[in-house]
């Protein structure tokens, strides 16, 4: 009799990712793009997420879905322009959650 074996199903969360871009005076930056990494906590290949460009407000975002519970480390890079140079910012180990539900009864006696 061929034994099998029990696989862990791992669930997986959307989370978005938002990077602002400004310029040397803080003022936003539109119609930029900004590119998104992440990779799991520990590790050194980056994953790339995908792209957004900055609106008027200079933001730029895009949503991921990932294996939880796990930390990640995120990244978000401009890579320059004809006016500007490039920039980046990361998060590391950011703990990502799975989500719990709570089922109340109520039961009158």
């Amino acid at each position: 009799m061929k034994k099998s074996k029990l696989v862990k199903a791992f669930a997986t969360r959307d989370v978005k990712l938002e990077a602002t871009l400004t310029d040397s005076e803080g003022s936003p930056l539109s119609g930029k793009t900004i590119n998104f990494y992440y990779r799991l906590h520990g590790e050194t290949t980056w994953s790339n997420a995908g792209s957004g460009t900055t609106d008027t407000n200079g933001k730029a975002s895009v949503t991921v879905s990932l294996s939880v519970p796990n930390s990640y480390d995120f990244r978000a890079e401009f890579p320059g322009d004809a006016d500007y140079e490039a920039s980046s910012d990361e998060k590391d180990n950011v703990k990502i959650k799975a989500k719990t539900t709570v089922t109340l009864t109520v039961t009158p006696l």
